[in-house]
């Protein structure tokens, strides 16, 4: 690995209690993980052994702390807070359970990634965008901090998707048929100010067309 190459390890959080609930959410604080969650954010831990990691983060959202919280503990680390990586703001479906939120989240999904158009969101969220600039600018910070080396965030899969997408160029299609499940992985390298998405949940994703 290049000395100037940073790497990140871009964790979806554990199961929560609201995953179970099929319950949309976005607030600071939200619903903690499930004893599953705890359990899944360990077994991630265990793969990092080895890798050199140096910080873990985690966005301020209960389940992503905790998740960061038990990936430290494996690590013999601290975690701290990382501002830009919480979930997308899902605006006036917060706490709406997912047989309401789900067609909608089609159709603003569907303008972000099948027709390229982030300038869009959720009715009183975010959109697209703001999405993506606040995930580089946090990443970007990370990578900033940490150059020539590894380290974990913690984020969500519905930032991630639209972050990483952006961030490296990816081919939506294929994000939008391989979303990430509890404690997915996938691996970021910045070299150069350049993005590269080098695994996204063991596999790697083609760039856009």
């Amino acid at each position: 690995m290049p000395a100037e190459t940073s790497r990140i390890l871009l964790v979806r959080h554990g199961q929560s209690e609201g995953n179970v609930a099929r319950v949309w959410t976005s607030a600071r604080g939200g619903f903690p993980l499930t004893e599953v969650g705890h359990e899944q954010a360990r077994a991630v831990a265990s793969t990092f052994v080895g890798r050199d990691v140096v910080a873990v983060y985690g966005s301020p959202l209960v389940r992503a702390q905790e998740t960061a919280a038990e990936i430290a503990a494996v690590l013999g680390l601290q975690h701290d807070e990382l501002e830009g990586v919480e979930e997308l703001h899902v605006g006036i479906h917060e706490g709406v359970h997912d047989d309401t939120v789900g067609p909608v989240a089609e159709q603003v999904f569907g303008a972000w990634w099948r027709d390229n158009d982030l300038s869009g969101g959720f009715e009183g969220g975010e959109t697209g965008l703001e999405i993506a600039a606040r995930m580089r600018d946090a990443l970007d910070l990370v990578a900033d901090r940490h150059v020539g080396e590894r380290s974990v965030v913690v984020s969500h899969g519905g930032a991630m998707a639209v972050g990483v997408i952006s961030l490296c160029d990816l081919d939506a299609a294929f994000v939008a048929t391989h979303l990430l499940k509890n404690c997915d992985v996938v691996e970021l390298e910045r070299e150069d100010g350049a993005w590269l998405c080098a695994s996204w949940a063991g596999e790697r994703p083609p760039l856009r067309a």
